[in-house]
């Protein structure tokens, strides 16, 4: 008989990274805005240690940029980096795509296409967007493990938090299309052929990558701080001056359930 697992607890630090990265995700913290350790601190019920830990490892992973003197600010994704993910993206999905078609059982087949009901059927009634996009970060990871390898699944799993922070603003615009697109590859997963369903996938990120390109503003370089760009109003504004929901008075909203 083996005796009971350990039970190991989780760095604290770890849990804030995780509730940054979902606020990240969400847009309740935006691009451009400004991220004040004692804010956030206060609000997560921390204290300033391990908040200023994840900060430094959300920039080391490209979320936010310190700034000397400045402080934390959100990224905007540069043009240079949507490309780069999705240049990487293209590389595991259709990969994870075609194994998929070559070794998925017959309950991985009925799995997909079931992710694919569900999701039409959410859509029809009018779910909130972020719950549609749970419905596909499952639907990619599913199709990553029915491909039955373990570094796949660990680079998608990488590359989905990336991709539910870039499309965020889109969920909804885009859910119709790619959501025919998804049921497309399950279709040919489910079927066993592999060549097509990796076209397919190539295809699908693709027309993500173009979706995105098209309706999102993106910085040639990183963008300046969100105290010098946010001070001005437009003409006409009632307000001259915006500001961040982590650095005022109001508190910062719950990332939406995914």
């Amino acid at each position: 008989m083996t005796g009971p697992e350990h039970i190991t607890a989780v760095p604290l630090r770890e849990h804030v990274y995780g509730r940054l990265q979902e606020l990240l995700i969400a847009r309740a913290l935006a691009p451009g805005d400004h991220l004040v350790e004692e804010r956030l601190a206060t609000e997560l019920g921390v204290s300033r240690g391990p908040v200023r830990e994840a900060l430094q490892r959300l920039h080391r992973d490209g979320w936010i940029t310190l700034r000397p003197r400045h402080g934390a600010f959100v990224n905007q994704p540069t043009r240079r980096q949507v490309e780069e993910f999705f240049e990487a993206r293209e590389l595991v999905e259709r990969s994870a795509a075609e194994l998929a078609a070559q070794r998925c059982t017959p309950a991985d087949a009925a799995a997909l296409l079931a992710i694919c009901d569900e999701a039409d059927a959410d859509w029809a009634r009018g779910v909130p967007t972020q719950q549609m996009a749970g419905h596909t970060a499952r639907f990619h990871r599913t199709v990553a493990l029915c491909a039955r390898n373990h570094l796949l699944l660990e680079f998608g799993e990488q590359l989905s938090q990336r991709s539910r922070w870039f499309f965020a603003p889109l969920v909804g615009a885009i859910a119709p299309q790619a959501w025919a697109e998804h049921r497309e590859v399950a279709e040919l997963v489910a079927a066993g052929r592999a060549h097509e369903a990796a076209e397919a996938m190539r295809v699908h990120v693709r027309e993500s990558r173009d979706s995105y390109l098209h309706t999102q503003l993106l910085a040639d370089t990183p963008s300046e701080p969100v105290a010098v760009r946010r001070t001005r109003a437009p003409s006409g504004s009632r307000t001259a001056h915006r500001t961040p929901a982590s650095a005022g008075g109001t508190p910062l909203p719950r990332a939406p359930e995914t």
